[in-house]
């Protein structure tokens, strides 16, 4: 009866720990179609077992063939979920796999997050958690997930990773960064390693819209998209075209026409309109594939385009006249921006930039100081809103005897006819910058939202407020100043 009673203990904890180490578990599908059928999801109210779309089966065909994929998409399309799958499927494959995904922010993270948890509840009989931490994922003798929050996280201290996702990268401010971080964590994998770079469309600038564009040859992204939404073109089905670039990275355009539900209704984007809430362009960027939004955009891409033609200059031209613009900042999120700006036979050119965030107010004075020794200017514009400029115009106004320092206060009526007067500047095409410069993406990105003048969630206007300080102490201002109706009380010394 005893020995009875100890092998039922013995076979009690043998399958016991057959449980816990996971080794009666069913063998998990090879095949990625097999494997996301068994999982679940939250769809349209309801849990509901994963059956993959087209377009989803061929996302998943080129991560299995390609190791660098660029995505622009509309919403609702289940793009990070197919993605997420693909991971979760890889790691219960292989014991030795880590992924990483970076989302736009702790929000997004941790709702990618409650869904590849709730994928493994269709199955519980092929592969378990071994972790209850949201944001890591371990399976039981199998490979792990992260998912971090993009804004604040890196991923220099994780070795071997072999998937990356960088989710929303348009509206990730840090995502070139991460992205430039992740290439010790995968230096280990080699051909094995999966990068894909996906965001719905933001302005034309900046590292996702960079990445778009690089090694396209004569194909134009923004055309293709239109001709995309518009059925003009298309792979497999309508709302799907891709190709491989020069440099071996896929280019993938999903449009809301390739989801089997959504095409079923001619009036999709009224619908989105409707129940988002929001406004025409927000719709049209955000489900129908635009770049450009003329509506609320302040500086066109052709204009930025026909000026962003200068160069640095080294070195001081003693036959031209030069301006300092400087929008100063503590040591937050924004940057302190000095301004040079040269005036040679009527036309105008920035040729150096001081650009710095989080540091002292001393060492932005020094910089500044070196910039002033350097080229000498006549007349420096430097914002006082606020009050951390008033002791930058002290200070440099004590150093530097032969530099008239001006004040410039800003306000909801003096920086429209400042942004004004940098417009008329552009439009007469006689103020260039560097195309390199961080002018460029800030002009693409400058928005009128509402009554406000300013730069998108996660973008800067510091250049382009620094470079219309200098401009507003110029002749060109002077000479403009009636048409522009800019009141010299914006102006005080």
């Amino acid at each position: 009866m005893r020995l009875t009673n100890k092998v039922q203990q013995l076979e009690k904890r043998y399958w016991q720990q057959q449980q816990l180490t996971g080794t009666n578990l069913k063998q998990v599908p090879n095949d990625w179609e097999d494997f996301v059928s068994l999982t679940v999801i939250r769809s349209g109210g309801a849990m509901k077992q994963f059956k993959p779309y087209e377009y989803q089966l061929l996302l998943s065909s080129l991560m299995d063939e390609y190791n660098n994929i660029v995505i622009v998409k509309s919403r609702q399309l289940g793009v990070t979920q197919t993605v997420t799958s693909k991971f979760l499927h890889r790691a219960s494959l292989n014991p030795a796999y880590c992924s990483m995904s970076f989302l736009r922010n702790q929000e997004d993270a941790s709702a990618i997050a409650r869904r590849a948890r709730q994928m493994l509840d269709g199955l519980k009989e092929y592969v378990l958690p071994a972790t209850d931490n949201l944001g890591y994922l371990k399976l039981k003798n199998a490979g792990e997930l992260y998912f971090k929050n993009s804004s604040k996280e890196g991923s220099r201290s994780y070795d071997s990773v072999l998937d990356f996702l960088f989710d929303e990268s348009a509206f990730s401010e840090n995502i070139e960064q991460i992205y430039a971080a992740s290439s010790p964590s995968g230096a280990l994998a080699g051909d094995l390693i999966t990068k894909l770079i996906v965001s719905t469309p933001s302005a034309k600038s900046g590292w996702y819209w960079d990445m778009l564009n690089a090694d396209n040859g004569s194909k134009d992204i923004e055309e293709l998209c239109i001709r995309v939404a518009k059925g003009e073109v298309y792979k497999n089905i309508p709302g799907i075209y891709w190709f491989v670039d020069g440099k071996g990275t896929v280019k993938l355009i999903l449009h809301w026409t390739c989801h089997p539900v959504y095409k079923q209704n001619s009036n999709y984007l009224e619908y989105r309109q409707q129940q988002d809430g929001t406004d025409e362009e927000t719709v049209l960027r955000e489900y129908d594939l635009r770049f450009v939004d003329s509506a609320v955009a302040v500086f066109s891409s052709e204009i930025v385009r026909a000026n962003a033609i200068g160069n640095t200059e080294e070195y001081r031209d003693d036959k031209a006249i030069y301006y300092l613009g400087l929008d100063t900042s503590t040591t937050g999120n924004d940057y302190c921006v000095c301004i040079v700006l040269k005036e040679k036979d009527k036309r105008y050119s920035v040729v150096n930039i001081y650009r710095k965030r989080q540091q002292s107010s001393q060492y932005h004075l020094y910089q500044i100081g070196e910039l002033i020794r350097k080229y000498r200017p006549e007349i420096a514009g430097i914002e006082i809103t606020g009050g951390v400029g008033t002791l930058y115009l002290e200070q440099l106004s004590r150093e530097f005897k032969n530099l008239k320092c001006e004040a410039i206060r800003t306000s909801g009526d003096t920086k429209p006819m400042m942004v004004s007067n940098l417009q008329l500047a552009l439009e007469k095409e006689c103020l260039f910058f560097p195309s390199s410069s961080p002018i460029v993406e800030e002009l693409l990105s400058f928005r009128r939202q509402g009554k406000k003048l300013e730069a998108p969630s996660g973008k800067h206007d510091d250049c382009i407020m620094a470079l219309c300080f200098a401009l507003a102490v110029s002749p060109f201002s002077i000479q403009k100043q009636n048409a522009i109706k800019i009141p010299q009380s914006y102006f005080q010394s």
